[in-house]
C-alpha cells in the first residue's frame, strides 16, 4: 500500500516537472539559441536564462494584471518610457516628505474599516506543484485538491480516504486527534481480535461524533478497511453502529498496512506565490492597507484585540526594559500570517512580493536575485534607517527581524564595470509596471 502512495506522488511530481520543461523538440531540430547581436547592440542577450519559478511568477503576475486592466488603449511599457516616468516621479518625491513609509500596517488602522478602500496587494495566492501550474487563492485550491483526489483515486477507496483525511481538513490539531482515534480502533481489533466489543463503534458516541464524524474521509477510511453500518440493539433500543465483521479478521495484515499509510501519508503542499508587482513611486506612495488574508485573527478578533490595547494605553506610558518591549512587539507580530516586502531600487522602481512570516531572510534575497537583470552582481539590502542586513541575518525569520507585517528595503550594489546603463529588473518584470496615466 505504501508503495502505491509513493508511486502516486512520484508520478504527479514527474508530470509537473514535464509541464515546466516547456515545448518539446524533434531529435533532428536545431535547438541552439540564436544570439546574433546587431551592430551596436549591448550584451543583454547573453544574460542567464530565468529559472522556471521566476518565469512562472512573472507570467502569473502578468496574467493577474491583464485581468484587472480596464483601459482600452495601448499601454506604453517601453523601457525608456518607464525610466523617464520613474525619474520624474523620483524628483517629485524628493520635494515631498522624504522617506515616508505609506504602508498602513497597524492593527488600529486595519480594523477601523471592514473593507479597506485601497489594498497594498489584491490577496494572497498559492501554487500547487503536485497538481498543476495555476496560481489561485487558498480557498480555491482546497476545492481543487478535493476534486483532484476524488477523481484520481476513484478506483482506490483506501488511498482516497487517506488523502482526503490528510489534505481536505484544515484544522491540523483536529486531524491529528482523528487519526489517533482511527489508529486506536484498528489496533484494538488487531490486538484483541477475539473480543467482539472492540469490533463495534457506536455512531452516537460523544468522542466519535466530536473527533471522527466531522473529518472528511474518516468514515470512508473505516469502511474501506472493513467496517460496515448496522443497526443493533443497545440497552433495549436500536442504534446505528459501525461493525467490523468476523470474516474480515483474516485481513488484519491489510488493516495494519493501511493504518501505517494513514500515519505516514505525504500531504499535497501549497507553495506561497510571491504575487509579484512592480510599482512606480507614485503608486508606492499611496496610503494602503493589508487584505484580511494577511491576518491570523479574524476582523472581529482584531477589533477585540485593539479594544484591549486601548484600555491599556496608560500602561504603555510606563518605562519598560528593552526585553519587555521586544516581547510586546513579538506578540503583536503573531497576529499576522503573511508579510509584504517592498524593495526600492536606485532607479526608483519598487518590487513587491508576499512572504510567510516564518520564511527566512534568505528567501527574500533569493527573490530579489531572481528578479534583477544581472544575477551575478553582488547586492545588499538595507532599511531606510541605515541598517544593512548581513550574512548572519539570512537564517533569521522575517518575524525575528521585525519585518512583519510590511517593510520597505533599499537595494544597493556597486556600479557596473562598463558604462552601459541597464534597468535593474529583468525585462519580464519591467513589463509589469502599471502605467497610471
Amino acid at each position: 500500500m505504501s508503495e502505491k502512495l509513493k508511486k502516486f506522488f512520484q508520478k504527479k511530481k514527474a508530470d509537473v516537472k514535464f509541464k515546466r520543461a516547456g515545448p518539446g523538440h524533434r531529435l533532428n531540430e536545431d535547438t541552439t539559441p540564436k544570439n546574433v547581436a546587431k551592430a551596436g547592440e549591448s550584451s543583454r542577450t547573453s544574460r542567464i536564462e530565468p529559472t522556471d519559478e521566476a518565469k512562472q511568477a512573472a507570467a502569473a503576475a502578468l496574467a493577474r494584471f491583464e485581468n484587472k486592466k480596464t483601459t482600452t488603449g495601448p499601454i506604453n511599457i517601453s523601457l525608456a518610457a518607464i525610466k523617464s516616468r520613474a525619474r520624474k516621479e523620483m524628483e517629485a518625491e524628493k520635494k515631498n516628505e522624504e522617506n515616508k513609509d505609506t504602508f498602513t500596517h497597524s492593527e488600529e488602522a486595519s480594523v477601523n474599516s471592514e473593507v479597506p478602500g485601497l489594498l497594498a496587494t489584491n490577496g494572497v495566492f498559492f501554487q500547487c506543484p503536485m497538481i498543476g501550474l495555476e496560481v489561485l487563492p487558498e480557498g480555491e485550491w482546497h476545492i481543487k485538491i478535493e476534486e483532484f483526489i476524488k477523481e484520481q483515486m476513484k478506483d482506490d477507496p483506501i488511498l482516497q480516504s487517506i488523502l482526503l483525511i490528510q489534505n481536505c481538513n484544515h484544522n491540523r490539531s483536529k486531524v491529528e486527534e482523528c487519526i489517533k482515534l482511527l489508529v486506536t480502533y484498528a489496533e484494538n481489533i488487531i490486538r484483541n481480535k477475539d473480543e467482539e466489543k472492540y469490533r463495534k463503534i457506536r455512531l452516537i458516541n460523544k468522542t466519535f461524533k466530536e473527533k471522527v464524524l466531522p473529518i472528511k474521509g474518516a468514515i470512508q477510511f473505516l469502511e474501506s478497511i472493513g467496517f460496515v453500518r448496522k443497526t443493533l440493539l443497545y440497552q433495549d433500543q436500536e442504534e446505528d453502529f459501525l461493525v467490523f465483521p468476523e470474516d474480515c479478521l483474516d485481513n488484519l495484515a491489510l488493516v495494519q498496512s493501511t493504518v501505517d499509510d494513514l500515519q505516514s501519508a505525504e500531504r499535497i503542499q501549497l507553495v506561497l506565490d510571491r504575487n509579484v508587482q512592480v510599482l512606480l513611486p507614485s503608486q508606492a506612495s499611496k496610503q494602503v492597507s493589508l487584505p484580511p488574508e494577511f491576518f491570523a485573527l479574524s476582523t472581529t478578533e482584531l477589533k477585540m484585540e485593539h479594544q484591549k490595547r486601548a484600555a491599556k494605553l496608560e500602561n504603555d506610558m510606563i518605562l519598560k526594559t528593552k526585553n519587555m518591549r521586544m516581547k510586546e512587539q513579538n506578540k503583536s507580530q503573531s497576529n499576522y500570517k503573511y508579510c509584504l516586502i517592498r524593495v526600492k531600487y536606485p532607479d526608483c522602481l519598487i518590487l513587491q512580493g508576499t512572504f510567510g512570516v516564518n520564511e527566512h531572510f534568505s528567501d527574500v534575497l533569493e527573490f530579489v536575485k531572481e528578479s534583477v537583470f544581472d544575477e551575478e552582481r553582488p547586492f545588499k539590502l538595507k532599511l531606510f534607517g541605515g541598517r544593512t542586513f548581513s550574512h548572519d541575518d539570512e537564517n533569521m525569520t522575517l518575524s525575528e527581524l521585525s519585518l512583519v507585517p510590511t517593510s520597505v528595503l533599499l537595494f544597493t550594489n556597486d556600479p557596473p564595470d562598463n558604462d552601459q546603463e541597464h534597468p535593474y529588473l529583468k525585462d519580464e518584470l519591467m513589463s509589469l509596471v502599471q502605467d497610471t496615466l
